[in-house]
């Protein structure tokens, strides 16, 4: 399942503005894939404020996607050996 364009969109405004940006209402998941891929820690929901826990939440595309996002292993994403 691709990521949606706007998270993409939301990510990459993230990563340019920094502090400033504000990201909007957001699923749970969408909050912490935005929160990992931007490297913005701050912004997971309370449920998930420990970043391996927020990691967890995401499903194996977005664990994938947010590897891209960070220059990390495609390894890293749960059920993969790539």
């Amino acid at each position: 399942m691709p990521i949606p364009e706007r998270l993409t969109e939301l990510v990459e405004h993230l990563r340019a503005e920094g502090d400033g940006a504000e990201i909007g209402p957001l699923s749970t998941g969408e909050r912490c894939f935005v929160a990992i891929a931007a490297h913005r820690y701050g912004l997971l929901p309370p449920a998930y404020a420990d970043p391996i826990e927020a990691w967890f939440r995401l499903n194996e595309d977005w664990q994938l996607a947010a590897c891209e996002w960070r220059d990390w292993p495609r390894s890293y994403a749960r059920g993969t050996s790539r």
